[in-house]
């Protein structure tokens, strides 16, 4: 593409990207031009805050994908101070339920298809648990091993989280065969397998 005004600079495509843009620019009523510019600040802006477009392409999917299994945002003060009236009402009800939420969670992925659902859910659980402090997922062979940290975590959150990992590892075909909890802190250790997907309580 050569703009004419000398204030102007050429930039390189590949025709087939080219052609597409073209394409793209009819269908939304732009320009070339004006498409290409409004690709380019999209991308300067980006930048500017320290990701990369297909970072940003990513989130958006992701965040799509969530909405449209209907999660939604709350306070976080909210969620800590229910799960904390729940537990203390009536504790093994609670378990169950985000026990459950967890293997839903899973095998949301698995019916659309998502070859590895445990590295899904690790991608959402980064970008969406701002909460989290640190989050760590280690995989060999067939054992994963999962570390969660959050000093912002009340106690019975912190159990009841803990719960709902335990059922995503169940939804993704794990047995869990180390579980270690404090306020706060989360380790779990599962092994991909026969045995996976019981216990919901």
């Amino acid at each position: 593409m050569v703009a004419p005004s000398s204030n102007r600079k050429m930039l390189a495509a590949r025709e087939d990207l080219a052609d597409k843009l073209s394409e793209i620019a009819v269908r939304r009523g732009f320009t070339l031009f004006g498409l290409v510019n409004e690709l380019l600040e999209a991308a300067i802006k980006v930048d500017t805050m320290g990701i990369s477009l297909k970072e940003a392409v990513d989130t958006y999917e992701l965040t799509k994908e969530v909405r449209d299994a209907s999660f939604t945002l709350v306070l976080e003060s909210l969620i800590y101070d229910t799960a904390d009236v729940a537990y203390e009402k009536a504790s093994e009800e609670t378990l169950k339920t985000w026990f459950d939420a967890g293997v839903w969670a899973a095998r949301r992925y698995i019916a659309h298809g998502v070859e590895d659902p445990l590295a899904a859910y690790e991608r959402e659980l980064k970008v969406f648990n701002w909460n989290v402090s640190g989050v760590n997922v280690e995989r060999s062979g067939k054992r994963v091993s999962i570390r969660i940290f959050s000093p912002r975590f009340t106690k019975n959150y912190t159990i009841l989280f803990n719960r709902y990992l335990n059922g995503v590892l169940s939804g993704c075909g794990y047995t869990v065969t180390l579980n270690e909890v404090g306020r706060g802190n989360i380790r779990l250790e599962a092994l991909k397998g026969e045995g996976a997907g019981s216990g919901g309580r």
